[in-house]
Formats: structure tokens, C-alpha cells, sequence
């Protein structure tokens, strides 16, 4: 798909390059994006009642981003492949389904919030190359990290939570110690990927230390292990053309396995995993799991709308009164978007994922894409779908790890050459 030619005199300046400055703007909205973008900073930092501010500006940045794109020659040919359109139709899908909710303030600013990010991931990865967007997120991921590890050490007020079920975890510049973890977790995996990509050996040293030391004090021993396998993913991609393959298909295998447990809660009405004399329950994530599946059946094709469960106050209630405690969070991204579109927004988001792996499959064996950017596609997308069975991902609005997962969808979404084509390729193994 190619842009629409634009007039680009009003960017010049004394001389400068207006696509050599439309570039530098995006790269640099990219930073501040992530910076705004990533988690709720501490109330001591930003007060509670001004936290719609970091998503004002993280909205502001991709306007920012659309805007200059305009003036950017594509980088990337998309083309309206069968695989386009059905992960065009599934945020389609989703933006729309706030017309079945009860249309308050917060769930039509979430759906405009979608429809505005889906449409930057798109200008986004067809005009900066994959190499500066991994920078620029590095950059702003970076700052968030550096920052947190000041707090905790210099402002323990700020960067330690004090509180009795976290007692001593750092937590940063952030209202909570997973938002630090999973944030931590993000940059170990860039900063392996800038390394492997040719950066020296002091920053990322320097990055890899503070990424890691924040997911440790933090606490969070998921990201931290999930970081390292998407490392390790990354790192034997390269070395075999046959490990890249069988990572390109996880995703498809993760969304079936989530299906499976879904279809266990809903099936069994557990509120937690029996398995032999042992019961699961993920700090009581599966409580949460339960009680959204055990509504399923209230609205079962076209699920509640995006920001339309948690918000019924008859839901909300009730969870709370039976066991003392609620959170407006799902837990599981996969069960998000069941609950939230329903079986057809679910069965459009297999397909999707199904049609990116298979895309995925033939790009290696056609030799069409560049096999740093394959292996980097793959590791991201594996260390969002396994997230997602923990934390609420998928369907986040501005988070910018979430539209970055767009981005690479997106980017999956070329034609196929009728020639193979060689890029930075390694003799297969």
C-alpha cells in the first residue's frame, strides 16, 4: 500500500531534509510514546486524578507519528492479502463493539484510543525501519528503568513498595512492581537484540544490568524468565532456520492452549486447576478467569464490548462481595478478548495469528525477509502471547508494547516475491 503523495515543502527548514526530519520526529515520538505509555506512574509522581495526562500524550505521540509519517516514504510494501484484512477485521471488530456497551466516557475513549493506534502500528512499521523502531523503544524503555532504579535506591518512598503483600519490592517510577517487571523484561529482550545487531558491549552491558536488576527486586519472576526464553528464542533463531520455523507456529499452539483452558473453566465451573491432589490458582488469577467465563453465556457471540464487563456494576459487585477484593482486569489476555468480542472476536483473532504464522513460514522459506527482523518478530510475538496468559495485553489501547505487536502483525502482511530473495540471510542449518 503505498501513501498518498503529500506536499512536503511546509517541513523544510534551513538545510534539512524534510523526510530526514519527518524521521527524526517519528523516532523521537516513539521514545516519549513509550515513556507515557508503558504503566501508571506512581501517584507521588503523577497524581491519581491527572493519570488520563500519560494517555492524552501517549495519544498525542501517535497522532504526532500518523501525521509525519505522511512525509515518509514507505520503507515496507504492504499488501491487501487475505491475512490484512482479517487483522484489520479483528480491531475493526473490536473498536465497533463498543456500540454494545453501555457507551460511557471510558469505554468510547478506549475504542477511539484502538482505532487511532491500530492505524499508527500501520504507519508505523510500513515507514520506519524495524531496526529504528526497536532504538527508539529501547531509548524510552530505558529511561523508564534507569528512572525506577533511581527511585528505589535514591526515593524508596517512591521506588519500594512498603505495603504488606509486597513488602520491600521495588516498583520504580510505576504504581505497581509488574508493571517494573514486565518493563524490565521488554528491554533485556531489545537490549539482546540490539546487541546481536551490532551495538557495543558497554551499553548493552549497562542496559541488560539495570533491565535485569529492576525484574529481580521486583520480584517478578514470570517476566523475568519469560524475557530469557524470548532471549534464548532470539539468539537460536539465528543459529537455525529449523528453530525459527517451530517458533513461528507457538503462537497458533499458545491461542489453542488457551482455548482449551477456557473451555475447561467453562465445562468443569472450577474456579482454580485440579491436577491430582494439587489445585492452581495463580496467586487467585483463577478466580478472576472463572467468574468472566461463567458469563460467557450472557453474551456469547459478540461478547460484552471492549470495556463492557467490568464496568456492569452488577459484575463488578458481585465479585467483590464473594471474595473481598476486585480488580477491572481480566488477567488473561485471551479470556479479555472472549469476554470482551465474543466467539467471533476470538475466532477472527485465531485467524489472525494462525494466517501471521503461516505468512511467517513462508517468508523464511521464501527467504523474504530479513532474518534479524524474522527472529525479533518471533521472539516478540511469542513473549506477548505467553504473557497473556498471566496479564491482560492484548486489546491494551495505548500501551505501546500492545500496538507493537500490531505493528509486527502488520509487518508479517508483504507480498510474497516470485523470486527468493536473500537479506542478511545465514546458510540454514
Amino acid at each position: 500500500m503505498d501513501g498518498r503523495a503529500v506536499d512536503s515543502s511546509v517541513w523544510q527548514a534551513p538545510g534539512v531534509d524534510a523526510e530526514n526530519f519527518a524521521r527524526t520526529v517519528v523516532n523521537w515520538s516513539i521514545t516519549v510514546n513509550v515513556i507515557m505509555s508503558m504503566g501508571t506512574f506512581h501517584p507521588a509522581l503523577l497524581p491519581t486524578e491527572v493519570t488520563l495526562v500519560q494517555q492524552a500524550v501517549a495519544l498525542l505521540m501517535w497522532g504526532v507519528l500518523i501525521y509525519a509519517s505522511l512525509f515518509i516514504r514507505p520503507s515496507l510494501r504492504l499488501a491487501f492479502n487475505l491475512d490484512t484484512l482479517v487483522i484489520v477485521a479483528f480491531y475493526a471488530f473490536a473498536t465497533l463493539s463498543v456500540f454494545w456497551t453501555n457507551l460511557d466516557a471510558a469505554a468510547l475513549m478506549k475504542a477511539g484510543a484502538l482505532a487511532i493506534t491500530t492505524l499508527g502500528a500501520f504507519f508505523m512499521v510500513s515507514r520506519v525501519d524495524i531496526d529504528d523502531i526497536v532504538k527508539a523503544t529501547t531509548r524510552g524503555l530505558l529511561v523508564l528503568i534507569a528512572g525506577s532504579a533511581f527511585c528505589a535506591v535514591a526515593l524508596p518512598d517512591i521506588g519500594v513498595d512498603q505495603t504488606w503483600m509486597h513488602n520491600g519490592q521495588w516498583q520504580g517510577v510505576f504504581e505497581s512492581k509488574q508493571t517494573l517487571g514486565f518493563a524490565g523484561a521488554y528491554l533485556m529482550f531489545f537490549a539482546c537484540y540490539r546487541k546481536i545487531t551490532g551495538q557495543g558491549w558497554l551499553p548493552f552491558l549497562v542496559t541488560f544490568a539495570l533491565a535485569s536488576t529492576c525484574v529481580v527486586f521486583s520480584e517478578s519472576r514470570g517476566a523475568g524468565a519469560l524475557s530469557l526464553v524470548a532471549c534464548a528464542l532470539l539468539l537460536t533463531s539465528l543459529w537455525s532456520v529449523s528453530c525459527m520455523r517451530v517458533y513461528a507456529v507457538l503462537p497458533c499452539a499458545m491461542c489453542v492452549a488457551a482455548a482449551l483452558l477456557m473451555l475447561y473453566f467453562y465445562t468443569t465451573g472450577y474456579d482454580s486447576i485440579h491436577a491430582f491432589d494439587t489445585t492452581i490458582n495463580f496467586t487467585e488469577r483463577t478466580f478472576i478467569w472463572h467468574y468472566a467465563i461463567s458469563h460467557f453465556d450472557d453474551a456469547p457471540l459478540f461478547g460484552f464490548g471492549i470495556n463492557g464487563f467490568w464496568t456492569r456494576p452488577e459484575i463488578y459487585d458481585y465479585f467483590n462481595q464473594n471474595h473481598g477484593w476486585v480488580l477491572d482486569n481480566y488477567h488473561n489476555g485471551y479470556i479479555a478478548i472472549l469476554v470482551e468480542t465474543g466467539f467471533l472476536g476470538y475466532l477472527l483473532f485465531m485467524a489472525s495469528v494462525l494466517l501471521f504464522s503461516y505468512k511467517m513460514l513462508c517468508l523464511i522459506a521464501e527467504r523474504a525477509i530479513d532474518r534479524l527482523h524474522c527472529a525479533l518478530i518471533v521472539g516478540f510475538v511469542f513473549l506477548n502471547c505467553q504473557t497473556n496468559f498471566t496479564e491482560t495485553v492484548f486489546l491494551r489501547s495505548t500501551m505501546f508494547t500492545s500496538v507493537l505487536l500490531i505493528a509486527f502483525f502488520f509487518a508479517a502482511c508483504r507480498s510474497l516475491p516470485s523470486s527468493r530473495l536473500q537479506l542478511r540471510e545465514l546458510e540454514p542449518s
